[in-house]
């Protein structure tokens, strides 16, 4: 029996913290017996650890991902740990003072201070570092786009330009229709690059998420590549139908990673897609083939686009694949294969049976 480590949400975890604290206080409470002084403190234990249960509620509101959550109740727990040992040592030291009283109390306060100290701090960490990331990303997904199109305009315009000059200062002939088909051949790769552009920038501006049946999405893609590119075998292997949350764009990515490997393996040589789950639980998709790899120029633009002179058309796609398996909280990479050739790896989180 499988278990998906989508089933334990990080709110759990919070409720999970923050019950601990209110069970410390509840111990005081009992430990230290009946009394006015003891009964204010498990009140004042209790009151910062509900505090944390509180947060929990409203840990789904906020603007964060799910793995930034996870970070911060991992923070919380750490700072929460940290008063804990900070309570024993100053403990220790009344102990050998001959004061050896408020032990249960100090272990307590300090535990459920730390925690909420934790939890709302981390909270706050977290949602700054990933609105920075966001900016990266916006000012790389700006730069990019950026480049495509001071590239592509400037030189497809310049060959439909020139080849509309020439109709325009000859007689019609022959070479009239050539040179109007090389302009419309220029100026549908530059409407290609205006579409492929568009559609990167609707990817990063997409909240919504869609849930996939992986094998079936997987299955449908290869078809519809078969279709296109007769000539090249593409082999699968399954292990599962794992289901995955990610970017409505996913389908498309897929056909994005099958077409690029189509494209670049001989047609002797088969393209082979692999699905399975790594020691997580998460769903990890291969797309491999062993032709000439994806050009340099695509894959440095990928690993630091702010270095990258240019980025041309034929790297857009894989741009189209980064964006949504970025947007998906997903991990894309671009592995060498052996001997030869690329391997396309996405890899996302699963969602439990519904």
């Amino acid at each position: 029996m499988s278990f998906s480590h989508r089933r334990v949400r990080p709110q759990h975890g919070v409720y999970a913290l923050g019950t601990f604290c209110v069970g410390l206080g509840i111990g005081h409470l009992v430990t230290e017996g009946e009394g006015l002084g003891t009964g204010l403190e498990a009140f004042v234990i209790c009151g910062i650890s509900l505090l944390v249960v509180a947060t929990g509620y409203r840990l789904p509101d906020r603007p964060i991902s799910r793995s930034g959550q996870w970070r911060a109740l991992r923070t919380a727990v750490g700072v929460a740990g940290s008063f804990a040992l900070l309570a024993l040592a100053v403990w220790l030291i009344w102990a050998l003072e001959g004061n050896q009283t408020e032990f249960t109390f100090l272990l307590a306060f300090a535990t459920a201070l730390g925690s909420a100290v934790g939890i709302r701090s981390g909270l706050y960490a977290v949602e700054a570092d990933e609105r920075l990331n966001e900016a990266r990303d916006l000012t790389k997904l700006l730069t990019i786009n950026q480049r495509v199109l001071r590239h592509n305009l400037r030189n497809e315009l310049a060959v439909a330009l020139g080849n509309l000059d020439n109709i325009d200062r000859r007689d019609h002939g022959p070479e009239t229709a050539e040179d109007v088909r090389t302009a419309q051949t220029h100026l549908e790769s530059l409407l290609e690059t205006t579409d492929r552009t568009r559609e990167i920038v609707s990817i990063w501006n997409t909240d919504k998420r869609e849930t996939f049946r992986l094998q079936a999405l997987l299955e449908r893609r290869v078809e519809a590549v078969g279709e296109t590119y007769p000539d090249v075998s593409i082999e699968t292997e399954f292990d599962g139908d794992p289901r995955v949350e990610s970017h409505p764009t996913l389908p498309t990515a897929i056909e994005e990673a099958l077409r690029n490997a189509a494209e670049h393996t001989p047609t002797d040589v088969a393209v082979s897609v692999t699905l399975r789950r790594d020691q997580t639980g998460a769903a990890v998709v291969d797309i491999a083939d062993t032709g000439a790899g994806i050009p340099k120029f695509n894959v440095d633009a990928i690993e630091s686009p702010e270095e990258t002179p240019l980025v041309h058309t034929q790297g857009l796609g894989l741009w189209i694949i980064y964006w949504t398996v970025e947007t998906s909280d997903g991990l894309f990479e671009l592995l060498e294969n052996d001997p030869t050739g690329t391997v396309i790896r996405i890899t996302l989180e699963t969602v439990e049976e519904p």
